[in-house]
């Protein structure tokens, strides 16, 4: 084969067509801001929740541990083989996790909330052995993937803001005890793993701006939700 058929290269413009949003039913609230999963979905609806990839942390771990080992012994290029394996990974978990809440939405006509992340890390909530999957795992990737992937669905998008969602009883609206995994409220006793509580607070927060907005405005919310004390 010549120099010149090996850089011969076809472009394809390929247009798919976007879905009417649908006129919804209930909200779904997903949380990524969590202690032990990527994303934690709950459905107020009919109270189901699902958590979606627990092995993350695992993963992080082993991939940051062989890097250091090899950037010890000066193998930087395999340094950097490694890393895109581990974005590889990520990758692919975030396009299958982005695609179930897209079909659980779906089937229950429901649309999606999301906490606005741009300040995710400084307002995180993860115990410190999960530190380092915070600040490399791609929430913004996925965020992205649940966004284009609602416009082929037709599936709608809004954003609230993150103030006290995991901190105010998802039941009563008081501000609870949170430690760690496990929430509390003093007020009206409700007990629950914290990352739920979270979702539920999302899922039932009032909406700010739709993923077109937010497209447009560069990533505020602009209504915030003060927490009721």
């Amino acid at each position: 084969m010549s120099e010149i058929q090996k850089k011969r290269s076809a472009y394809v413009s390929v247009t798919i067509p976007e879905n009417q949003q649908k006129e919804l039913e209930n909200y779904i609230g997903v949380d990524v801001n969590t202690t032990g999963h990527i994303a934690v979905m709950s459905n107020p609806k009919t109270a189901k929740v699902l958590k979606f990839g627990k092995k993350a942390e695992h993963i992080h771990k082993k991939y940051k541990n062989i890097r250091r080992k090899l950037q010890v012994k000066g193998k930087y290029k395999k340094v950097k083989q490694i890393k895109n394996r581990e974005n590889r990974i990520v990758n692919d978990l975030n396009h299958k996790i982005s695609k179930k809440i897209m079909e659980v939405a779906a089937e229950n006509n429901s649309g999606i909330k999301l906490e606005n992340i741009k300040g995710i890390r400084k307002t995180a909530k993860q115990r410190k052995s999960f530190k380092y999957s915070l600040h490399s795992w791609s929430f913004y990737q996925l965020q992205y993937m649940l966004e284009y992937k609602a416009r082929l669905l037709g599936v709608k998008i809004e954003y609230i803001n993150p103030e006290y969602t995991s901190q105010n009883c998802s039941r009563c609206g008081y501000l609870g005890i949170r430690n760690g995994e496990s929430f509390k409220c003093p007020h009206c006793g409700h007990v629950n793993h914290a990352d739920v509580n979270a979702a539920f607070n999302i899922a039932l927060r009032p909406g700010g701006q739709s993923g077109a907005d937010k497209d447009v405005s560069g990533g505020s919310t602009g209504a915030p939700q003060v927490a009721t004390v």
